[in-house]
């Protein structure tokens, strides 16, 4: 595997293979990934969330969430509210027991991040963050390209359907 090749690797098993130690730590409590960290989520934010801010920030999409927030719901850890000013969208927030048991997740991810992190220094730490900003910044200027090509190339094929239809109404 070349260098180029690893780092990508790393960049794909990384994150999950943090999750998976963080979900053997919170076995006791009984909770799946997907349970904790919508429970971290909305203990991190502090206030109520929409449905579509939380499943941004937990890049699923709305089904899926709302099959989550169903089974919390229905287990006591979350309350959906209405939301003022917009009739159709909904607050989740967190119970009190949940609020407890989110800051017992808090705790679990915090010390297994130290574990983690432990054997790097600050300047790898600074090294690693920059080179992920880096590649960062690339990945967006590319997406800016692409999405301005692909709004160049809509303009561009829409042109010819619309001289067609001034053809038409020539006639």
């Amino acid at each position: 595997m070349t260098d180029i090749q690893d780092f990508v690797h790393l960049l794909k098993t990384l994150p999950r293979d943090w999750r998976a130690v963080i979900d053997r730590r919170l076995q006791p409590l009984g909770l799946s990934q997907a349970k904790w960290q919508l429970l971290l989520c909305l203990h991190r934010e502090g206030g109520p969330r929409t449905q579509t801010e939380i499943a941004q920030f937990l890049d699923i999409e709305s089904p899926t969430l709302v099959r989550q927030l169903d089974r919390l719901a229905a287990d006591g850890w979350i309350e959906r509210k209405s939301c003022p000013g917009d009739r159709r969208a909904r607050h989740v927030v967190l119970t009190p027991r949940a609020r407890k048991t989110a800051a017992e997740i808090e705790t679990v991810v915090g010390e297994v991040r130290q574990q983690l992190l432990a054997g790097i220094s600050k300047t790898e730490l600074a090294q690693c963050l920059a080179t992920l900003r880096r590649v960062q910044r690339t990945t967006a200027q590319m997406l800016g390209a692409d999405e301005a090509a692909a709004a160049a190339t809509a303009v561009v094929e829409a042109r010819p359907a619309r001289r067609r239809a001034a053809g038409r109404r020539r006639a």
